[in-house]
């Protein structure tokens, strides 16, 4: 074969397989079998949480819409549990003209060195330093300030707390609102946490509001009624244990005290308005101290006394005694600064309030703090547990109606007629 016809054959190959190459492509033929699954990739950047899209706006602007809430909710403790100092001018609460306020930091410091206050409202202030300790100053220094207590007998002063000690402030989680436990607040390192509002907010019952302030109608807020949500705050360690400290119950603990009486069956909400301040009344916002039940609600049946003596005493002061101390309390007259929420009175004279090594409280409330905090010989007569005892037993059950009188017997009696003889037949 010679050239010429070697490359005729190769061109007549070559136009064949152009020719192929432009034909129209046929019918797509069956997918065939998966292979293998290949390695997992890497693992990708962490997501926002699912919360993120919302945020925390304030309490003034959940008031733009709810306004009777709003006003019942600033004259409360509630958003004064923490208070920043700016530009170093003291904090203002709403009941200054009644406590005195809050005028002065510790000796020896001035506004300019206080970051922050811890509460305030009505018992008492704590101070923390531009560290962000809670200041506790040396062995003799008086750091907490606590307001006069007329119940209790005592002046507004300064008295120590944990004097000597460096204390971090590590109560963030219930005294802030949108709380997360890591991180150091303004870069203050004796703080514990960061928070997005000082003081307990309308956010922190409800939920951030930013999504629900841009669509009322659409977002729904958060309304939890149960006792569990105040218990997060109202708490402090063992539920079923009620923590005391000098002859009274510690305070804060008013969930631990509920779970131990027949009341836990019903919830904080049911008596309390959790918008109102139960320290303080306003006569058009909060006349009532936040109370919106009664106790003869329920206890109707309960309402008699066995004492007439005590025609002007309420249910509250034998069954939620001053148990409790805040900041100030007397235990010569059995009468600390907050009321208890145990309820239930044991009349037996011999039962003890606490544990043997004082640490803790029992279920109940005995004589000694019901009746005593007021029979002690300073605001009624001393009376010692016995007379006391004889007293509460029995102290709602209505006497037994007095029987109706009967008819006396007659003393006379009518004599036996003589039967009248036959005569013989």
């Amino acid at each position: 074969m010679n050239c010429k016809k070697i490359i005729l054959l190769c061109a007549a190959i070559l136009l064949l397989l152009l020719s192929a190459c432009t034909a129209s492509q046929g019918t797509e033929g069956p997918v065939g079998p998966a292979g293998p699954a290949g390695q997992p990739g890497p693992q990708g950047p962490p997501g926002d949480p699912a919360f993120a899209s919302q945020s925390h706006i304030g309490s003034e602007q959940c008031g733009s819409c709810h306004e009777s809430e709003y006003a019942t909710f600033s004259l409360s403790g509630h958003p004064y549990k923490l208070i920043k100092i700016t530009d170093g001018e003291p904090p203002q609460y709403p009941y200054d003209a009644i406590t005195g306020g809050v005028q002065d930091p510790p000796e020896g410091y001035t506004w300019d060195d206080i970051s922050y206050v811890i509460g305030g409202f009505g018992w008492k202030a704590r101070f923390i330093d531009q560290g962000g300790y809670i200041i506790t100053g040396d062995e003799n220094a008086t750091t907490q300030y606590n307001f006069a207590n007329e119940d209790v007998g005592t002046e507004a002063g300064w008295v120590p707390y944990h004097a000597g000690e460096q204390k971090t402030y590590d109560c963030g989680s219930c005294h802030t609102t949108g709380f997360n436990p890591i991180g150091h607040q303004d870069g203050l390192e004796g703080i514990t946490g960061t928070w997005a509002l000082p003081g307990i907010q309308c956010e922190e019952c409800h939920g951030p509001g930013s999504r629900h302030a841009e669509d009322p109608y659409g977002v729904r807020m958060v309304v939890d009624r149960s006792s569990q949500l105040c218990g997060h705050c109202h708490i402090r360690d063992n539920t079923a244990e009620i923590d005391a400290d000098d002859g009274f119950i510690r305070h804060h603990e008013q969930f631990e005290e509920m779970f131990s009486s027949k009341h836990f069956a019903i919830s904080c909400v049911t008596c309390h308005d959790p918008h109102a301040s139960s320290k303080f009344a306003d006569e058009e916002i909060n006349p009532s101290y936040g109370i919106r039940q009664s106790c003869d609600s329920c206890h109707w049946q309960q309402n008699f006394q066995n004492n007439k003596k005590h025609l002007g005493v309420d249910c509250v002061d034998c069954h939620m005694p001053p148990l409790v101390k805040s900041a100030v309390g007397d235990i010569d007259i059995f009468t600390g600064d907050i009321a208890s929420h145990l309820y239930s009175i044991n009349p037996d004279p011999d039962a003890t309030q606490f544990s043997e090594d004082g640490a803790f409280s029992e279920p109940y409330i005995s004589l000694t703090y019901a009746c005593m905090h007021c029979h002690n010989g300073q605001r009624a007569s001393e009376k010692d547990l016995e007379t006391l005892s004889d007293m509460a037993t029995g102290y709602h059950t209505p006497p037994l109606p007095t029987p109706e009188p009967t008819l006396e017997p007659s003393l006379e009696t009518t004599p036996e007629q003589t039967p009248t003889a036959q005569p013989s037949s």
